[in-house]
């Protein structure tokens, strides 16, 4: 009787604590992210487990927002996430394309609530007309979204300038960041302004976020009551940019912002007396990390410049920074650089280099002394005054510190006082090398055998007393070949060399000289015919094929007499849609034939922008005064200009008669010519190996019963 009422007031009780235990689960659950297991006394509070285990130097709080130097997974393992924040959106709009790809970029935000409010502001009420379903205002204001009131139901605003595309992962990753506190009075973002430096190993305080904002209410409360469109000084708050990844590419606030190059670095040095590397500097900035060693910085400002006041310690500096390029005025005195390629501009060259050198990625930079260009130069008869010309033009010439080599072929009519003015020219900027023939030969083997490369990296530029050099005409080449033989490797197969002379007639036509038309006025084209006035530069591997080809054909030539009435191994006349198939004793006759068969080009400067000027078109004083009207097309006006190329897809391509065509067409034409000419099959991957242009065809040979051996030529190439 007595145990009955205790054992039912007990079960009442253990319905009551059953009943409270579960309306505490229940409103926990509402309130914390939790994960319930099959077993419901076994509960778990993720997020406080994440960050009871984060390594313990992520939670190092840094002295000051200068000193931030967090990676992009401790970044991701600090941030505090929370699904009560609310937000809403300001878009400034840029069309409807745009703007459809910025909303689709909302809508896949991961872990990201809907936003309160999507406010899109245009600039005009025809653009306001082009929007339909959602909140649009016109305002044409420097601070284009001041008028937005905000609303006290949103937490965040994130403002979104034109045409800017947020990764899948912004929001979160940045508001997750701001729920720190660290960084719960910073402005944030993976966009710098200015540049468009992607930050891709460590977090670090800036002058200014762009492109994409993510601003509390009473931020953005302050900012719509100012005119300034400055949110970075309004707010006074620091700046942190974000690193980004390629393998986290939907953290970026910018999917549209393509990264600059950070790999390595480049180091400059400036006097403090001098800024004439400012303008360079600053190309830079907008393209690549920057290290500046300074006591004085620069005349533009760009968050991508890292300047270094003290000048002293170097060694410190450079083992610190490890730049893969230093670059310096040649006046400055330099501390020595290892495993580091260090380009010293002469003073009076650096206005010429500047617009054109920041082109060149830091890899190619870094191959700056690799080519060796060698100058050669031909001069013949009694033409001192002319050589003097020439020579003054080159000594004039900006070769930006490079060692420079100068040959000096002299043919056997050369009188005293030209020999005097040879011998008398002081050269500096390398070895210079005179050579002087005994006896006449053709004006062929003089230029052919003028050079031969000793690898790979060695160029000559071929030039002779006809013509006057532009002060640039060396920069002009050195970029060329830094460009399309160096960062453009795979798509300049084809090129064989560059001009320095920008051609008005084309002398390949059989039926005579043509006006040349140029396909872009203000372009570089490449047009399948060498430059045989105004100077070139010849590549190695091409000029070596050449002289394998030329022997192999001149040999042929010489072993079969004219009029013996026995059959030459090749047909004489080859390539019969150019004039210079009748140039029986020119090198030009063997030169068009090849790179006809290969397809190969050669680079020409725009009919504005030539390097250099031919003077006169024959060393016969007799006959100038014939070609009078001629030399005047001949004599063009030469610049001191070098601007940034195009890629070498981009130029226009000209054949031999100056028509404009695909390459491809070049290679077809090739490919039916040698079938004519070569029993071999043309050869893809020849490397410049002409034997696949050089093999005979079958012929019928006569022979006696009574012979006992086979009469057979054999022509050795190579």
């Amino acid at each position: 009787m007595f145990l009955r009422p205790k054992s039912s007031v007990l079960g009442a009780l253990g319905s009551l604590l059953t009943v409270c235990l579960m309306y505490h689960i229940l409103n926990l659950s509402i309130t914390e992210q939790y994960t319930r297991y099959l077993d419901s006394t076994e509960i778990t509070n993720y997020t406080l487990l994440e960050n009871l285990l984060r390594p313990t130097d992520t939670l190092v709080a840094p002295t000051s927002m200068s000193d931030i130097h967090l990676s992009l997974q401790q970044l991701k393992r600090l941030t505090i996430l929370s699904k009560q924040q609310t937000t809403a959106i300001v878009i400034k709009y840029q069309s409807t394309e745009i703007l459809q790809l910025q909303l689709d970029a909302i809508s896949k935000q991961q872990n990201f609530l809907t936003p309160q409010n999507i406010h899109i502001v245009c600039e005009s009420e025809k653009e306001k007309e082009e929007i339909d379903g959602y909140s649009v205002t016109v305002n044409g204001n420097k601070n284009w979204f001041n008028h937005i009131k905000p609303d006290v139901k949103s937490d965040f605003y994130i403002v979104i300038d034109n045409g800017v595309i947020p990764g899948h992962g912004y929001f979160n990753f940045v508001l997750g960041l701001l729920n720190t506190p660290l960084f719960h009075h910073s402005l944030l973002g993976t966009e710098q302004e200015f540049t468009n430096i992607c930050q891709q190993d460590q977090a670090y305080s800036v002058t200014s976020i762009s492109d994409i904002w993510v601003l509390r209410r009473e931020w953005f409360n302050t900012l719509v009551s100012q005119e300034s469109d400055n949110i970075s000084d309004v707010l006074s708050l620091p700046s942190i940019l974000l690193p980004t990844s390629d393998s986290d590419y939907q953290l970026k606030g910018n999917t549209e912002n393509a990264c600059i190059n950070v790999d390595g670095g480049i180091l400059f040095y400036k006097d403090k007396q001098s800024d004439a590397l400012d303008e360079m500097i600053c190309n830079f900035a907008a393209k690549n990390l920057v290290h500046l060693v300074s006591t004085n910085g620069i005349s533009c400002h760009h968050d991508a410049v890292i300047i270094h006041h003290d000048t002293q310690d170097s060694d410190r500096l450079v083992s610190k920074i490890s730049p893969r390029v230093v670059i310096y005025e040649e006046a400055h005195d330099m501390p020595t650089f290892e495993n580091t390629t260090v380009i010293a501009l002469p003073t009076k060259d650096i206005p010429f280099v500047s617009p054109w050198i920041t082109d060149l990625s830091v890899a190619t930079l870094e191959q700056w002394h690799t080519p060796q260009i060698n100058l050669i130069v031909e001069v013949g008869g009694k033409r001192s005054d002319k050589a003097k010309k020439l020579f003054s033009g080159l000594k004039k010439a900006h070769y930006m510190g490079d060692r420079v080599d100068l040959s000096i072929v002299m043919d056997e009519k050369s009188d005293e006082k030209t020999i005097k003015t040879v011998n008398g020219f002081e050269w500096k900027k390398g070895v210079k090398n005179i050579r002087h023939r005994i006896s006449g030969v053709h004006p062929m083997q003089i230029f052919a055998e003028a050079w031969y490369p000793s690898n790979d990296h060695e160029y000559a530029v071929m030039l002779d007393d006809r013509i006057e050099l532009s002060n640039s005409f060396y920069i002009w080449l050195k970029y060329n070949v830094l460009k399309y033989r160096y960062q453009q490797q795979t798509s300049s197969s084809l090129l064989f060399g560059i001009s320095l002379y920008s051609p008005r007639i084309i002398d390949t036509d059989p039926s005579g000289r043509q006006l040349l038309i140029p396909a872009k006025e203000h372009s570089p084209y490449l047009m399948q015919a060498p430059c045989s006035f105004g100077g070139a530069l010849y590549f190695p591997e091409h000029w070596r094929e050449f002289h394998d080809y030329i022997s192999a054909r001149l040999t042929d030539q010489a072993t079969v007499k004219r009029g013996s009435g026995k059959l030459h191994l090749f047909k004489d006349s080859l390539l019969t849609v150019a004039k210079s198939n009748k140039w029986l004793s020119s090198w030009r006759k063997y030169f068009d034939e090849m790179i006809y068969m290969r397809g190969y080009v050669m680079l020409y400067p725009s009919f504005g922008s030539s390097y250099s000027t031919v003077t006169s078109i024959t060393r016969n004083k007799k006959k100038q005064g014939l070609y009078e009207l001629a030399e005047k097309l001949y004599n063009v006006p030469s610049t001191d200009i070098v601007r940034e190329l195009p890629d070498l897809e981009f130029l226009p391509v000209l054949d031999l008669h100056g028509k404009q065509v695909d390459k491809t067409v070049l290679t077809q034409r090739g490919h039916q010519l040698q079938q004519k000419f070569s029993a071999c099959a043309p050869n893809k991957n020849n490397k410049h190996d002409p034997s696949d242009m050089l093999c005979p065809f079958n012929q019928l040979v006569q022979v006696p019963i009574d012979q006992t051996s086979v009469p057979t030529t054999t022509i050795y190439v190579g």
